[in-house]
């Protein structure tokens, strides 16, 4: 990302703060971060050629998807079911990390 946005002109924003830190948590973040990168290669079919787009065309090497679903699966193997709620909480709160990032690259609308 730093890569595109120096092509781009732009610096790099300061990190976002993510909180969750249980391992249960992480996991789902994982699959958040990991599944995105399936979205971003359709999405980087859609650039211009004349568009930085390294970032969103970072695909997984084969097996490398089924491989993260298949730790994150060994990792919940006889879980309880709170695990399976923070897991589920990582993701969530991934996905509102994503929007927030969003939210921030937004240009500012005048008012009417």
């Amino acid at each position: 990302m730093e890569h595109d946005l120096a092509d781009l002109g732009e610096r790099m924003p300061a990190p976002l703060p993510f909180a969750c830190t249980d391992e249960a948590g992480l996991w789902g973040a994982l699959y958040v971060v990991e599944g995105s990168r399936l979205g971003g290669v359709m999405l980087a079919r859609l650039v211009g050629s004349d568009l930085p787009h390294r970032y969103l065309a970072a695909a997984h090497g084969p097996g490398q998807w089924r491989a993260i679903r298949e730790a994150i699966d060994a990792a919940g193997r006889d879980a309880s079911a709170e695990w399976y709620d923070a897991l589920l909480s990582g993701a969530a709160a991934t996905f509102d990390l994503y929007a927030q990032a969003a939210r921030l690259g937004e240009p500012a609308l005048a008012p009417v």
